[in-house]
């Protein structure tokens, strides 16, 4: 029977090792390798396995294209609606990365905007305070808006809360790096916060 191995995880870059060191040869970060529990593996694994799954039921695709959601929520920016193919499906996660200063934060607080004219729009920073967000809103002409709602959080927790207690059509979250759950150690950033905390807040 295969034996399971334990391997290291590196909580900065996510790479792999079969051993630990004290320096990962992926990304150069010290200390960063944390032992992850081995999955059972071999032919006692398959054996639990077997049996154990549901029978799917298949159906024509033309009626699979029918739950698909006509109505998308438009961004008001005609580019990035032509990207999303129309607009942002509802129910949908997009994640925007890019290098800092980029303008990411800029483009966010623009399509909450355009939205927010519509529709009730919930804009939480892990970044910027209240101020520097009010600064940027205000140049884009986005403090206009009563439907735009403002909260400034790192607790993915608090967050997750929040949107399953909430009405609002569109939660903006700037930025899933700054998140952190109570129960896991590591800090803000690393791959197991970011993992985690992604998986709390789309739940």
């Amino acid at each position: 029977m295969a034996r399971a191995r334990t391997m290291f995880v590196c909580q900065q870059c996510g790479a792999r090792s079969p051993k630990w060191t004290g320096k990962c040869e992926q990304c150069g970060q010290w200390n960063s390798l944390v032992e992850q529990a081995p999955a059972p593996v071999g032919k006692s694994a398959v054996a639990r396995s077997a049996g154990q799954g549901t029978l799917l039921q298949p159906r024509p695709i033309t009626a699979a294209s029918q739950d698909e959601p006509a109505a998308r929520l438009a961004t008001g920016i005609a580019d990035l609606d032509a990207v999303l193919g129309g607009g942002i499906l509802p129910g949908g996660v997009l994640l925007l990365a890019g290098q800092p200063g980029m303008g990411k934060s800029t483009l966010l607080l623009q399509v909450a905007h355009a939205v927010a004219r519509q529709q009730a729009v919930l804009y939480i920073s892990g970044e910027e305070s209240a101020g520097q967000v009010a600064l940027r809103a205000t140049r884009l002409g986005a403090d206009q808006h009563e439907a735009l709602s403002f909260a400034a959080s790192t607790s993915a927790d608090d967050i997750a809360a929040t949107i399953r207690t909430s009405q609002y059509q569109l939660v903006i979250v700037d930025s899933i790096q700054t998140l952190s759950l109570a129960e896991i150690t590591s800090a803000p950033g690393t791959v197991s916060q970011i993992t985690n905390a992604s998986n709390v807040i789309i739940q």
